[in-house]
């Protein structure tokens, strides 16, 4: 019997100081991992601070794009939903048709001047021709009537 009970006082025993070797062993992990934990903390951290200041600013930066973006389209959609801006456009089109219209015929009446002005010229040359033809036809049937009149005789 005292074996027996011996054997289970070493059974006990060794159960205990097992349990008492897994507790020191989760204590000692426990506090290890902490140490570790904070030991690549404070390694990282520097860096980690940095990444974090710069993704700061690109947040910061980007919200006031999107906000910049926000009021550029409200201005856009105001402006497309304006009324009369649609209705001077519509008037702005209507008188650049009317312009080019204006403009050839504009072009179309200068060549038809161009060419009444080269008329008229040819017409005054010719006129003048006329008249210097008929003057001097004058003056031929003038010289003829006194070459016919004859002179008088001095006697």
């Amino acid at each position: 019997m005292m074996t027996d009970i011996k054997e289970a006082e070493v059974k006990e025993l060794q159960s205990q100081i097992e349990k008492h070797d897994s507790e020191e062993d989760e204590v000692d992990v426990t506090e290890a991992a902490k140490k570790l934990s904070e030991g690549l903390l404070s390694m990282c951290q520097d860096r980690f601070e940095h990444v974090k200041k710069k993704l700061d600013e690109v947040r910061v930066k980007q919200e006031t794009l999107y906000d910049k973006m926000q009021i550029e389209n409200k201005k856009l959609q105001e402006t497309f939903d304006d009324v009369q801006l649609d209705e001077m456009f519509q008037t702005v089109k209507t008188s650049q048709g009317k312009l080019v219209t204006m403009k050839k015929e504009m072009v179309s009446i200068h060549e038809r001047t161009l060419k009444l002005q080269k008329r008229v010229l040819r017409l005054q040359q010719i006129k003048q021709k006329e008249v210097l033809n008929r003057e001097q036809q004058r003056e031929q049937e003038l010289r003829r009537e006194q070459e016919l009149i004859g002179k008088p005789v001095i006697s």
